[in-house]
């Protein structure tokens, strides 16, 4: 299985901040919230948030973590990205191929923003 690099994560706080501050994109569906902002790096980060209050088990909070980064090394954008991943409480009740799709749809999307000029 591919590793993860340390330098496609969004690790420090002041990281998340920035973001959260100020999103230059966001779509939503019942189970994510994808925030993104234009990158300080020259790739894309991702940084997943995934709250012990919406999803109990961390079997399942993992399981969530897994698949968001798998879509994340898949689906590469033009341009650096720093991302936010928030995990809602519906995605504990879908199954792989179900968080697979949601996630998909929600790349695809965050694709056709970002890349609109």
């Amino acid at each position: 299985m591919p590793t993860f690099s340390h330098l496609s994560r969004l690790s420090q706080p002041d990281q998340y901040q920035r973001v959260f501050d100020s999103p230059a994109y966001k779509i939503s569906s019942k189970a994510f919230l994808m925030l993104a902002s234009p990158g300080t790096s020259s790739h894309s980060r991702v940084g997943i948030i995934v709250a012990k209050k919406h999803i109990r088990r961390a079997v399942r909070r993992n399981r969530i973590k897994r698949l968001v980064r798998e879509q994340f090394r898949l689906n590469r954008f033009d341009q650096p990205l720093d991302l936010v991943v928030l995990v809602r409480a519906a995605a504990d009740q879908l199954d792989n191929p179900g968080v697979w799709h949601e996630l998909d749809r929600l790349w695809l999307g965050l694709k056709d923003k970002a890349d609109s000029p």
